[in-house]
């Protein structure tokens, strides 16, 4: 997993729920389908009522993703 990512889950971590989902992996490759991910890194961001907010292939920014994250429990408080 990306540090990125670690670093998030380590800050998020008691109000988002991440789901790492291992394309080599034959249980998680229907959740990897679902959310159309071929390519690693993939990610996927889904807002308190599983609507996706956001969705890329390649490296991101903690910064960037902190936006996302916060419009993500933003719409699951509410």
């Amino acid at each position: 997993m990306e540090p990125v990512v670690l670093a998030l889950e380590e800050k998020y971590g008691e109000d988002v729920q991440f789901i790492i989902a291992d394309t080599n992996n034959t249980e998680a490759s229907p959740l990897a389908r679902q959310f159309n991910v071929y390519y690693i890194p993939h990610i996927v961001i889904l807002d308190g009522k599983g609507n996706v907010l956001y969705s890329d292939i390649g490296p991101q920014t903690g910064d960037f993703l902190e936006g996302y994250l916060n419009k993500a429990v933003q719409t699951a408080i509410k």
